[in-house]
């Protein structure tokens, strides 16, 4: 299922977008004012921007650290001993696991699908610092509504897909 969602930045400018999209048609339950004396941020999957560490993580992270240790003494390799010396030697090859493994939970613990949501604004902060978000909902009534709200000069506008 895909969202609109539009970011706007009062009360009145919302309810004059929520309007427009009844005027034009749109069913009123696909379409949904989010903010102070609506609905709650709660009720739809709206991103939260920025990066949010998943399990992988805490796990991958120290375990590679202790593998890059542990290859790093069980191989005898001295890549950095000039002038790291040896326990730093063992200490930059656990380093370099640590990032192997934070690499590693990027790829598999799904943090390419956050990486993409980077530069998505936080909706649940914004609605309590006093903006408002209207949400369509319905794959067929995105396309209709986002030429609508673009008419209301929205702050951010963002078409999410949900499985």
């Amino acid at each position: 299922m895909q969202y609109l969602v539009a970011l706007l930045a009062d009360r009145f400018q919302a309810e004059a977008a929520y309007l427009a999209l009844e005027a034009a048609g749109l069913p009123l339950e696909a379409v949904a004012l989010v903010g102070r004396g609506y609905r709650e941020v709660g009720d739809y999957p709206l991103p939260q921007g920025g990066w949010r560490p998943n399990f992988f993580t805490y796990w991958l992270v120290p375990f590679g650290f202790g593998s890059g240790v542990g290859f790093s003494v069980l191989t005898g390799l001295d890549t950095f001993t000039p002038w790291a010396g040896v326990g730093g030697n063992h200490l930059l090859g656990g380093l370099l696991g640590a990032i192997a493994g934070g690499m590693g939970s990027v790829l598999v613990g799904g943090g390419l699908g956050q990486l993409a949501q980077w530069g998505l604004p936080n909706y649940a902060r914004a609605v309590t610092q006093g903006k408002y978000v209207v949400v369509v909902q319905g794959t067929g009534l995105v396309n209709r509504a986002r030429g609508i709200v673009l008419r209301f000069q929205p702050q951010a506008l963002h078409v999410l897909e949900t499985r």
